[in-house]
């Protein structure tokens, strides 16, 4: 099929209908007029604004939705007076004609999120402060009317851009490298809004990508004459991540500065491979190939698990990213006992998250301990490790292993129970795949 073709079908496959567009819109309307009412009746000075996808006409088709709403309060409030309004606003608040139940989700901000008991949609409303500049935002949060200003007004002038950044979402989606969140460490979707405002197309932005062979820049507003400049205007942090997108609301800040270089070398590689033999299958979402890893572990002769990890971390960022370290944890302290051929991390939303490993067992154990020359150090390991010998200028000992990963796990358990409360780990099983 040709590439135009391609492209076409996946447009058909995500673009949300008219009906359900208008359903979307009716939730965001309900729910925008409700907290206006409220705040109205409460005296509280702030105004509501719809953002995100909806605003932007860029959702694409999923099983359930988001719709972003933001609170603007009147910048005269402080952070604690916004905390003590949040609640009083969603005290008893009701959605005429819907049922809803809140949660409130921690993060920079608290914010509330909103769940419909008979609708696929969760409305999040997120708490800003209304600044008439952006440097003035005291929260990332309080740029983002600024930054539904700059696309909206983008995508005025070339309607068509709209469709490019479905297709961008939902290839990135299927690749894994959409979300800023620290679990995944990809693009956000503002991200590749200004992405494709730069390159025009879905097709020009991979080509970029794929051949580029240094640090992608892109600079909307020409804020920066060169990369001296830019070095000077933004701080080292910023300036890591593989493509920097400055912000063209807020030139000191990169709109890109959660992408890993693990990521980016992911997109690169899909991108490329997508431009040399274009599928509709690049636009799936990519399920953990099972058969080729237990294909890995028969040519390795190794074994396959998978472990299965449980948090009571608020789902979303916090337990995706503590999920994400403690298995990192989890895995380097595995490596002692076992070779790790494979490891594949899978997060489920959620509470859950399964690592899938293909570990072949060590023969022996290696103890390096300390140069030859710390006469006493040296004296008290070989008191320790009867079985020693002295390698590359250092005392070792080796000592053969039979741990099944069952024993491991224990052992990890017993000398690890501090990190493990702390980092909110309420699960650890595995199961040989």
């Amino acid at each position: 099929m040709h590439i135009n073709n391609i492209l076409k079908e996946q447009v058909s496959r995500i673009k949300i209908s008219d009906s359900e567009k208008k359903e979307l819109a009716e939730v965001a309307r309900s729910v925008r007029e409700a907290i206006e009412s409220k705040i109205k009746r409460k005296g509280i000075r702030a105004e509501v604004f719809i953002g995100g996808s909806l605003a932007k006409n860029t959702l694409i088709k999923k099983s359930a939705y988001d719709i972003d709403i933001f609170l603007r309060f009147d910048k005269d409030y402080l952070e604690e007076d916004i905390k003590k309004l949040v609640k009083k606003i969603f005290f008893l608040f009701r959605v005429p004609n819907f049922r809803i139940k809140l949660r409130k989700i921690h993060g920079s901000r608290d914010y509330i999120q909103i769940r419909f008991k008979d609708k696929k949609v969760i409305v999040e409303v997120v708490p800003c402060i209304k600044v008439s500049r952006p440097e003035n935002a005291r929260n990332t949060t309080d740029l983002s009317y600024f930054h539904v200003d700059y696309v909206k007004k983008a995508f005025k002038k070339n309607k068509k851009l709209e469709e490019e950044v479905m297709l961008a979402k939902s290839f990135l989606h299927a690749q894994k490298c959409y979300g800023a969140e620290s679990y995944i460490k990809g693009l956000s979707g503002y991200a590749i809004e200004l992405l494709i405002i730069k390159y025009g197309s879905f097709i020009r932005l991979l080509k970029e990508i794929s051949r580029s062979d240094s640090r992608i820049v892109v600079d909307l507003e020409r804020y920066y004459k060169n990369p001296k400049e830019l070095d000077i205007g933004l701080n080292k942090a910023k300036l890591e991540s593989p493509i920097i997108i400055i912000d063209p609301t807020f030139k000191s800040r990169n709109a890109s500065a959660s992408l890993s270089l693990e990521t980016y070398h992911k997109l690169k590689k899909a991108s490329h491979d997508f431009l040399i033999k274009p599928d509709l299958t690049f636009f799936d979402e990519k399920k953990i190939d099972l058969i080729s890893l237990k294909k890995e572990a028969v040519e390795t002769n190794s074994e396959m698990y998978k472990i299965l990890l449980k948090t009571g971390k608020q789902s979303g960022d916090i337990a995706g990213t503590k999920l994400k370290k403690f298995s990192g944890v989890l895995l380097r302290f595995i490596e002692k006992y076992f070779d790790v051929h494979k490891e594949e991390f899978e997060y489920d939303g959620e509470n859950y998250a399964s690592v899938y490993t293909v570990l072949k067992r060590k023969k022996e154990i290696i103890n390096v301990g300390p140069r030859i020359d710390m006469k006493e150090a040296v004296e008290g390991f070989k008191k320790k490790n009867p079985v020693w010998y002295i390698e590359n200028g250092h005392v070792k000992s080796a000592k053969r292993t039979d741990y099944t990963l069952s024993e491991i796990i224990k052992i990890f358990k017993s000398i690890n129970r501090k990190t493990i409360r702390d980092m909110g780990v309420k699960k650890i099983r595995i199961e040989k795949v």
